[in-house]
């Protein structure tokens, strides 16, 4: 039975279990780094007779006999198999696994990102001081796709998986950071996955966590006016509504070819895109965001909309169209 200890550090038994998760027995990526992982155990202490064996196999070797010299090997040293440890615990000294102490710290900050790199806002993360998300996958997430309308960080004892970092190219999914956020106790733990900056997860204590993801939820002073007004529109208009006509909101901006003009995007599954546009003149940010979404809680047919199919074959617009609905042109 793998046994649960309270630990901190970089040990022996640890350093072994990454050279291990992180070789691919398929592709046979990391093999060379973990037969090396092998010989600097046992000059470290540790010692069975398969890890012996292990630290002399060959990169010619066939996969299946290191694969089954690993198992044997992590099992003789009572460590467990990479993908068994529970999120937020690690390799324990000994053997076994360890709950992680809350010693790492988190801060967050919103900023304007380059034109080279997409432009618009990213969320940095900084753990220990540490900028994660340019380590990670490069640029941090849009602030709507993390703190609004919802904060996606907020911490509960159901484990979630949220993207943190984006491709700096502007685009999730052409490079991506995930954290696996999940609340234990007094703590909370983070999981990187996918691009990962780190080679270990991380651990803050609960109290500090949560004022700081609630503290940069609540800041808006990064917002420009299309930004707060973007805020205001996706907190408050009624998706419960919206869901029963199949729409679901997919972004809000003013018009790139017109600042004036504000643009609400949303989707009816993969068949249409809808745009609903509001102009400016001279509202404040609050004034449109209340015209927007009123407009919104009218029926669909009722809109000054615009049409896009996503399949580029369909040339009918959506059952909910109404007379003044009008294909879009781009």
């Amino acid at each position: 039975m793998v046994t649960v200890t309270e630990t901190g550090g970089e040990i022996a038994e640890k350093r072994l279990y990454d050279a291990v998760e992180r070789w691919n027995a398929d592709t046979g990526y990391g093999l060379e780094d973990m037969i090396h992982a092998a010989c600097q155990a046992l000059i470290d202490g540790l010692d069975s007779p398969a890890l012996c064996e292990l630290a002399g196999v060959s990169v010619r070797d066939s996969s299946w006999d290191v694969r089954e010299l690993v198992v044997k090997a992590l099992e003789e040293l009572g460590i467990p198999y990479p993908g068994t440890v529970p999120i937020g615990f690690t390799v324990a000294a000994g053997g076994g696994i360890a709950r992680r102490p809350g010693v790492d710290s988190l801060r967050l900050e919103v900023s304007s990102a380059t034109a080279a790199t997409g432009g618009g806002f990213q969320v940095r993360v900084y753990v220990n001081d540490v900028e994660m998300t340019s380590a990670g996958a490069g640029l941090g997430m849009d602030p709507y796709e993390i703190l609004v309308p919802t904060n996606r960080l907020v911490a509960t004892s159901q484990p979630r998986t949220v993207p943190i970092a984006r491709c700096t190219c502007g685009v999730y999914g052409c490079g991506s950071t995930d954290v696996t956020i999940v609340r234990d106790g007094d703590l909370v733990h983070w999981d990187w996955s996918i691009e990962v900056p780190m080679l270990r997860g991380v651990s803050f204590t609960a109290t500090r966590y949560d004022a700081e993801v609630a503290r940069v939820a609540a800041d808006h002073s990064w917002e420009t006016p299309e930004r707060t007004a973007g805020r205001l529109v996706l907190t408050n208009i009624d998706r419960d509504r919206l869901r029963t006509h199949g729409l679901r909101p997919s972004w809000v901006a003013n018009d790139y070819r017109n600042p004036e003009l504000f643009r609400v995007a949303l989707q009816i599954d993969d068949d249409y895109q809808v745009f609903v546009d509001c102009p400016w003149h001279g509202r404040t940010p609050e004034g449109l965001a209340r015209e927007v979404c009123a407009t919104l809680a009218l029926p669909p047919e009722q809109w000054p909309a615009t049409w896009q199919a996503i399949k580029p074959t369909w040339r009918t617009p959506p059952g909910i169209a109404g007379p003044s609905w009008r294909p879009a042109r781009f």
